[in-house]
């Protein structure tokens, strides 16, 4: 069918008569050019909204045209006859160029006859220059919204699957790229009619695609790709830039020999390793350094306090503190002594470093409800 769609020829004629909203008719014309399917678009209740009835074998035939360029539609039975209808997100789903010519010259008619204000044609530009919110995640497609109240801004990446077949397909095949129920994403199942969910844990199942993308693979990339061409587009770059910071700079460098040194102290110190061990599944930062040809190591573990926040106990001493403060790029760290208190900002700056970063993110996703 996509073959056959690729070959068919895309025309269209915008109506505009006086006291009438104006509409635009598309049609599809096969290599002789007799035209095979039609449907009108139009303004409808604060939407862009393709419409066509018909027989049921016409609408099914355009049904399929539709869905091989891009769109997500099916044909209904109405009492009245055979119906195939959607509205902006798979209208702006179909990407060939004569198509989307036809949606940007109903816009324009619009604004002109003064039925859409300035933002409304703003918003419906840019839908169609950059196609809909959503983003392919191991072949399943999860829709993007950007929410916010006056404080407070995040992002919602979810899938709303109609059958206990689509739903554990979804959730099967996200498992088996690494993503666990709970950590990465939250799911429900549908049940008395009613769309099930899956929704990826914001940042958490950002921070699982940007490992992905890490390793190579391919669906990871594009979607993250995708996502920042979205976000570029709808104003919500800065947000998400924050979201996946931390996995952006996720075991980015090599801790190996790096040397220290506070030269008003006289210490000078070469931390050797880091590396994480395991208690009660709690990570333990376990630290290596050398001074004067004698190696010492320390250690401090990570846990959760009242409130959901996490925190380790370290206990410092001048070579300590000029360590802890090099790893962490806290430099108040460095003047301090005694049992010490290391929170969030200290973890996250630990996962710069190689062998440790992903087991870290991991365990702060799983223990905060990231």
């Amino acid at each position: 069918m996509e073959e056959y769609v690729n070959k068919l020829r895309i025309e269209y004629t915008l109506y505009s008569p006086p006291g009438v909203d104006p509409w635009v008719e598309v049609r599809f014309r096969d290599d002789r050019g007799d035209e095979i399917a039609h449907i009108n678009i139009r303004w409808h209740r604060n939407e862009l909204r393709a419409f066509s009835a018909s027989v049921r074998e016409k609408a099914e035939r355009l049904a399929s045209i539709l869905n091989a360029l891009g769109a997500s539609v099916e044909a209904k039975e109405y009492d009245e006859g055979w119906r195939v209808e959607f509205t902006t997100d798979s209208i702006t789903a179909i990407r060939r160029k004569e198509w989307l010519e036809a949606v940007r010259a109903l816009v324009e008619e619009l604004y002109r006859r003064n039925i859409i204000n300035d933002v409304q044609k703003n918003r419906l530009l840019t839908d169609i220059y950059v196609g809909p919110n959503k983003i392919e995640i191991a072949g399943i497609k999860f829709n993007i919204e950007e929410s916010k109240t006056d404080n407070y801004k995040w992002l919602a990446i979810g899938y709303w699957p109609k059958t206990t077949k689509s739903f554990n397909t979804a959730i099967n095949t996200l498992k088996s790229a690494g993503f666990e129920e709970g950590i990465h994403f939250t799911a429900k199942r549908p049940e008395g009619g009613k769309r099930g969910y899956i929704r990826l844990k914001v940042p958490a199942g950002l921070w699982r695609l940007e490992e992905l993308r890490r390793q190579g693979v391919e669906w990871a990339d594009k979607a993250l790709q995708r996502l920042e061409e979205i976000a570029k587009a709808k104003g919500f770059s800065d947000l998400l830039e924050n979201y996946l910071k931390p996995a952006r700079e996720a075991e980015t460098i090599n801790l190996k020999d790096i040397t220290v040194e506070d030269v008003k102290k006289g210490i000078r110190a070469i931390i050797r390793s880091v590396r994480v061990e395991w208690e009660n599944n709690r990570p333990r930062v376990v630290v290596e350094y050398e001074i004067n040809g004698e190696v010492n190591t320390f250690s401090f573990i990570w846990g959760v306090i009242t409130g959901g926040r996490i925190r380790a106990s370290v206990k410092l001493n001048d070579e300590r503190a000029l360590v802890i403060a090099a790893l962490t790029g806290d430099e108040i760290v460095k003047e301090k002594r005694g049992n010490v208190v290391l929170t969030t900002n200290h973890l996250l700056a630990l996962v710069k470093y190689e062998g440790i970063g992903w087991k870290l993110l991991w365990w702060y996703a799983s223990v905060i409800g990231a």
